[in-house]
Formats: structure tokens, C-alpha cells, sequence
């Protein structure tokens, strides 16, 4: 199953979901799902939990996540930065949830309410409103996070943090597993480790990957695809063909044409 770390330009988003069929994926904010109707199946950091009508879902930062739903699914996203609160900041960074999953029965009444008029406030496009969003939101968060039994990170949380973190800020450069384990202080049979058990590929795919959607973002109608591959990362054109032909199921040229 293909991977790849999100990157989003906003702080803060509130959306109304009608499917969470999204593939593994990790990023460095916080996700909450609630489920106003429907069933899903949401996984983080392998363990897999069965959402449904009136249950709540909750992944820390850097916890790799995926859904697939099981039936029409009708349901609130939030995705914030940790920085948002900066009394949770350190709680968020240093924890992670026992049980990524709160049921109907162990939420407040008015969940659904609450999660409207955040939605709502933050996307009406007035600030003063936007702010209150937040308001609710911190008033949301203390509610949800007695209720949620919290365990210190672990030595494979932290690992992976620190992996994604070098590899996101390096990957245009020379990036071999044996630079890795040299920079990140780890073995490099345990990356690869953590690569193949928690993210489901191998760490060359996984480099490829980031360096093909950076590509992405350079291909133009006028670009010219050599010099895109080098500043990409790639050292020969015949890798960055084959690479991006697996990740997008296309050549750069028919990107081109018909960029996603």
C-alpha cells in the first residue's frame, strides 16, 4: 500500500468528510475524526479500530494513519498544528493515545454541536471568528483528553520522527542508508526495519516517493525534466523515469499533459 508524508500549508482545518479513504500517511499534526454515521476502518501505528456512529478518532503527530470505509461515511476532520495550544504542545510531542479511538458513550453529548460550530467559525473567513474557533476547539480538547489514556512515545515513535524529519529536509541531497545511519546515530538493518514493519516500503521507495512529488511540483508545460530530476535528487534520468513511472503510474512527459 502506497505511503508518503502529508504536507499541509494551513495551521488549522475543519471539513466535513463524506469518505476517509486515504492511503498510510503521516504528518505533523494532529488528526481527529468523528463519525456522525457510518463505518470505517482507521489504523494507527498498526493497530486497526472499527469507527462507527457517534465514536471519535484521534492520532497524535507523527503516528502513520490510514481509513478505508466499509460503508458511506458522513463525518467532521480536524487537522491542527501541535503549536496551536502551547500548554498541550509538549503533551502532544512527548505522548500518544493507549487507545486511538473514544465510543459514543464515553464522548460529550454535544459533540456534534461542538464540531459543527468550530467548523463554522473557522471557515466563515472572519478572524475574530476564526480565533473563537480555536476557543472551542482548546474547550474540546479539554474535555477529550481526561478521557483518553495517554502513554510516553516510544523508542520507534521517536526513531521515526527523527527519520522523517532528516530524510524531509535532505532528500534533494546524496541520501544513502549508510549517510543515515551515520547522521541519525542508528543502525542502518533497524531503518530499514522501520521502514519495511511501520511504513510498508522499503527506504528507497520511501526517498523516491518525496523526491517524485517534489518533481511534481517543478514539472511545468516549460520545464525541462533533466534539470527537474537533478534538483529532485536523482542522479540519472533512467532512475527518475522508473521512479516516477511507479509512484504516479505515468511518465514525467505525460504529467506534463495532464498533471493531477
Amino acid at each position: 500500500m502506497p505511503y508518503h508524508i502529508e504536507t499541509r500549508e494551513k495551521p488549522f482545518t475543519a471539513n466535513h468528510m463524506r469518505k476517509l479513504q486515504y492511503p498510510p500517511h503521516i504528518h505533523p499534526h494532529l488528526e481527529l475524526i468523528y463519525i456522525k454515521s457510518g463505518v470505517s476502518i482507521a489504523t494507527a501505528d498498526n493497530k486497526k479500530y472499527r469507527l462507527s456512529d457517534g465514536d471519535l478518532f484521534l492520532t497524535f503527530p507523527n503516528q502513520i494513519h490510514f481509513y478505508h470505509d466499509e460503508s458511506p461515511i458522513d463525518a467532521y476532520m480536524l487537522i491542527f498544528v501541535p503549536d496551536l495550544f502551547s500548554d498541550l504542545k509538549e503533551l502532544f510531542q512527548k505522548k500518544s493515545p493507549v487507545s486511538a479511538v473514544l465510543h459514543a458513550d464515553q464522548l460529550p453529548e454535544d459533540i456534534a454541536e461542538q464540531l459543527v460550530k468550530i467548523r463554522e467559525r473557522l471557515n466563515s473567513g472572519d478572524t475574530f471568528s476564526r480565533i473563537s474557533a480555536k476557543g472551542y476547539l482548546l474547550s474540546l480538547l479539554g474535555e477529550i483528553l481526561p478521557r483518553m489514556p495517554l502513554t510516553d512515545a516510544t523508542a520507534d515513535q521517536d526513531s521515526i520522527k527523527r527519520l522523517l524529519i532528516y530524510c524531509t529536509e535532505n532528500y534533494t541531497e546524496p541520501l544513502s542508508l549508510e549517510l543515515l545511519s551515520k547522521e541519525l546515530h542508528l543502525n542502518k538493518y533497524y531503518i530499514s526495519h522501520i521502514f519495511q514493519e511501520r511504513m510498508h516500503l522499503s527506504y528507497k521507495d520511501f526517498i523516491n516517493n518525496l523526491r517524485v512529488e517534489h518533481a511534481c511540483k517543478l514539472l511545468t508545460k516549460d520545464a525541462h525534466i533533466t534539470e527537474v530530476a537533478y534538483a529532485s535528487g536523482f542522479t540519472t534520468i533512467r532512475t527518475f523515469n522508473r521512479a516516477f513511472l511507479k509512484h504516479m503510474g505515468m511518465t514525467p512527459r505525460e504529467y506534463i499533459k495532464n498533471p493531477r
